[in-house]
């Protein structure tokens, strides 16, 4: 389980106005929820989150409060975000406070790796939802194609998880299937090419008629 320190400001300001400001300067508005801490209105540099985001990281959370205030201390996963799909910029993130020794929920991608025998890969389920203590959390669950051929399938009851981890979604959800190759084009039929001969040679008759 990867683990990432990031240091955040506690945010005084909320409006629109003072979102694009931040926006202008390369910065995120965000919020931490958590039980203990309720709701922390917060903001933080855009780039740290390049390297953080799609990891399922615990994050070790700084909080400066505003001039020399309070400083705190969070454990704490990315509970959801907004990407600008143009920019490719976080224009707002929330993080959730977590416990170490308490689990959670959480989504964990399907990887898929190998090649199929024969046939085409159909993609099912991305992503599977699990139970485990955050330190516990897989990066992903590593899924083989190899040896697959036509009619072969993998559902979420075919995965293997490691030892702490349970898994939440239903086994009999899809995750890979091989269907057959569909041929390009239909061959032509014996009247189709017989009508296809036909209209060659009244072209060629009507040129000669025109010569």
């Amino acid at each position: 389980m990867a683990e990432f320190n990031l240091a955040v400001h506690y945010r005084a300001r909320t409006g629109k106005s003072y979102r694009n400001e931040l926006a202008r300067k390369d910065m995120v508005p965000g919020v931490v929820y958590g039980k203990a801490v309720g709701s922390i209105p917060i903001e933080l540099e855009h780039k740290p989150l390049k390297h953080i985001m799609g990891q399922n990281a615990v994050i070790d959370l700084t909080i400066l409060g505003p001039g020399q205030g309070e400083t705190r201390q969070l454990k704490v996963l990315v509970k959801d975000y907004q990407l600008d799909p143009i920019k490719r910029v976080y224009r707002n993130i929330d993080f959730h406070q977590i416990s170490l020794d308490n689990a959670i929920q959480v989504g964990v991608p399907v990887e898929l790796t190998g090649h199929v025998a024969g046939g085409v890969l159909q993609h099912g389920l991305r992503e599977i939802h699990v139970s485990c203590l955050p330190g516990d959390i897989p990066h992903s669950i590593i899924v083989s194609l190899d040896g697959m051929n036509v009619g072969d399938t993998i559902t979420v009851q075919d995965l293997h998880l490691p030892e702490k981890v349970t898994m939440l979604t239903e086994p009999d959800v899809l995750v890979a299937t091989v269907v057959a190759q569909r041929a390009e084009e239909a061959a032509p039929t014996v009247a189709e090419d017989a009508g296809a001969a036909g209209a060659g040679a009244a072209a060629k008759q009507t040129e000669g008629e025109n010569a």
